[in-house]
C-alpha cells in the first residue's frame, strides 16, 4: 500500500461501510492472526484476470487509477507491475463465490495478497480505511 499508505500511518476504519470494487480495507489474514490494508479488486459474481498487467472484470479492461505512476514507472522499465493471472488459475473457480473478494496491495510487485493466500472470506473484512489522520502532515481522506 506504499502510493496510499505506509507503514506507522494511523487511519480510521469505518466497520460500518458496505464495501466496494476499489476500496481500501482492514483484513484479518486468512490463516493467520495478522491484519493488513489490501485494496478490493474482485466481488462476489466477478470473473477477472490480469493480462500484460492490465485488470479484466468480466471481460471488460479496468483502469486502476490508484497505482497508474507506479505502472507507467514499471512499464517505462519494461516490466509488468502486475503479473498475469487468471481468477481460475488461482482459486480453481471461474468467478468470485458469494462472500469472497479478492484483495491486492498496491505495492503490487512486493505485496503479500489474494495471489497468495487465495480469496478474503466477508466475515475477514474489517472495514473500509476511511481516512489517513496521524503523521498530522498527511492527513487525508483515502482513495
Amino acid at each position: 500500500m506504499s502510493e496510499t499508505l505506509e507503514d506507522g500511518d494511523v487511519v480510521i476504519v469505518n466497520k460500518m461501510a458496505q464495501i466496494k470494487r476499489f476500496d481500501l480495507v482492514y483484513i484479518k489474514v486468512p490463516n493467520s492472526k495478522d491484519k493488513s490494508v489490501r485494496r478490493i479488486i474482485g466481488c462476489p459474481g466477478d470473473s477477472l484476470y490480469y493480462k500484460n498487467g492490465q485488470l479484466f472484470i468480466d471481460e471488460q479492461e479496468k483502469d486502476e487509477s490508484f497505482i497508474a505512476d507506479y505502472k507507467r514507472q514499471f512499464e517505462q522499465d519494461g516490466m509488468i507491475y502486475t503479473e498475469d493471472f487468471t481468477l481460475k488459475a488461482l482459486t480453481g473457480d471461474p468467478t468470485i463465490p458469494k462472500g469472497k473478494y479478492l484483495v491486492l496491495g498496491d505495492n503490487r510487485p512486493y505485496a503479500t495478497d489474494s495471489r497468495y493466500y487465495k480469496l478474503v472470506d466477508e466475515k475477514e473484512l474489517i472495514g473500509k480505511v476511511e481516512m489517513r489522520v496521524l503523521p498530522l502532515h498527511k492527513i487525508q481522506k483515502v482513495k
